[in-house]
């Protein structure tokens, strides 16, 4: 066989579209839950995005309780008292409502109501594990609501949580094993590019960079099936032309186009690895929660992209060429070191930080961050192997 082999699964309903939040009762409804409780933070509540959301369950005849604990950077703390209010509320189903953190709040509620133990029994550390099954029932159905352009969460196979203890972000995931298998995810998801309007421009860049990495490093990722990359491809020349638009105006057709772009690389994150970046800044927000993970992610990628480019030049080529970079005439050394200063710009005309030293992070904190990140399960995807000297000298270079 001359292309890779791969195998996909994706059991999740999507409803993407404008207003497509009114149509969430009903899909509950279908579903035959009746008592969903909604995990939220309280940022949500106040921007009055929740609002629809009600709306929707209550026409449907749907009940539901609420938790509203969700904070940036998630804690096994907060999954905790998720997964108490289920019990004591009698949920029999979750509706996410919000960012990444949201999301992986409830994936995390979702997976304890179903399963024995605590969240760290289902840490995952390298694809051994995801294939080990640790999830042995199906969690309690998730429903999710995007209101950020930036994780794909809704649509993902994984949840980031930090265990306070360690102070260190642990990966919880597992895809289906076998058709009908149990997965750690939502079975339904709606996807309302209207949820994001109100997104402050600081995060609009912080989260539609992160998507941005998302199909970045799933396409460089030495685990990228064929299947991905012309999706990956499509995002790496959206999020450039949309991102700014979106960040300087708010302009809703550009608002559009990164929540599919997010959605889209969400949807790339469960059939293709991830790689240093996320490793690194995964770690960093670990022992520095206030740092909001997309800007750690900017203040890493290029410093990440020179040190694979050594691996895989045609791969970041490619990346310079999706990017709407002209790269006729140039070398494939030439084309990929061009996708850093691609990305350089893209950074820069969005306003995040272009460095470690700008997030705060202290430079005796580098070689605990470096040895750290090799624990992460995204590092084993990494283009390029490296150890903890070579991720040191990629965050001193981030620096």
């Amino acid at each position: 066989m001359t292309l890779q082999e791969y195998t996909l699964a994706f059991p999740i309903w999507v409803e993407f579209g404008t207003g497509s939040t009114g149509n969430l009762g009903e899909l509950v409804a279908a579903q035959g839950w009746e008592n969903p409780l909604i995990v939220t933070d309280q940022g949500i509540i106040d921007a009055g995005l929740l609002e629809d959301v009600t709306a929707s369950l209550t026409a449907a005849g749907i009940d539901y309780a609420t938790y509203d604990g969700v904070e940036p950077n998630p804690t096994t703390a907060m999954v905790n008292e998720a997964t108490a209010a289920i019990e004591s509320e009698g949920c029999d189903a979750i509706v996410a409502v919000g960012g990444g953190s949201s999301i992986d709040v409830g994936k995390g509620a979702s997976l304890l109501a179903t399963n024995p133990g605590t969240v760290a029994d289902y840490e995952v550390t390298c694809a051994a594990d995801v294939s080990a099954a640790p999830i042995e029932n199906h969690p309690l159905p998730l429903a999710t609501v995007p209101t950020t352009a930036g994780t794909g969460s809704e649509v993902d196979y994984w949840a980031v949580i930090t265990d306070e203890d360690r102070e260190f972000k642990m990966a919880l995931g597992q895809s289906p094993q076998h058709p009908g298998g149990p997965y750690l995810g939502a079975e339904l998801s709606v996807v309302d590019p209207a949820l994001t309007e109100s997104l402050p421009p600081r995060q609009t860049a912080a989260t539609g960079f992160d998507a941005f990495s998302h199909a970045l490093e799933n396409h460089v990722s030495a685990a990228c099936p064929p299947i991905v990359k012309p999706m990956t491809e499509h995002v790496l020349g959206l999020v450039p032309e949309a991102l700014p638009r979106a960040y300087e105006d708010g302009a809703m057709d550009a608002r559009e186009r990164m929540l599919f772009g997010s959605h889209v690389a969400g949807f790339c994150e469960n059939f293709a690895g991830f790689g240093a970046i996320h490793s690194l800044a995964e770690t960093t927000g670990g022992m520095y929660p206030s740092i909001p993970h997309g800007e750690a992610i900017a203040a890493y990628t290029p410093a990440v992209m020179r040190y694979n480019i050594e691996a895989v030049p045609e791969r970041y080529a490619e990346v310079a060429a999706a990017m709407g970079v002209d790269t006729a005439g140039r070398s494939t050394r030439e084309a990929a070191l061009a996708s850093v200063d691609a990305v350089e710009r893209l950074i820069d005309r969005v306003d995040l930080p272009s460095s470690l030293r700008e997030l705060g992070v202290a430079e005796s904190d580098l070689p605990e961050i470096a040895t750290n990140s090799l624990d992460t399960i995204e590092i084993h995807d990494n283009p390029r192997p490296a150890d903890a000297d070579d991720l040191f000298e990629i965050a001193t270079d981030a620096y």
